[in-house]
């Protein structure tokens, strides 16, 4: 890629896949269940916190 030169989506998708597929190395695909899925986990927790902070915040006043 040039300098200045603008990236799509596509390209910057499959780069970041490479990436990541250089620093993870070799797994065995049912290995990466033990990756996913606490990953998963902790955005639906974040979700749910943070759903839940602005609902409190709602009723009770301000987040600060």
């Amino acid at each position: 890629m040039m300098p200045g030169q603008k990236l799509d989506l596509t390209t910057l998708e499959n780069w970041l896949w490479e990436a990541a597929c250089k620093i993870r190395g070799p797994v065995d695909t049912p290995k990466f269940k033990d990756y996913i899925l606490p990953l998963i986990f902790l955005k639906r927790l974040s979700d749910v916190f943070e759903d839940e902070i602005n609902y409190l915040a709602g009723e009770f006043g301000s987040v600060e």
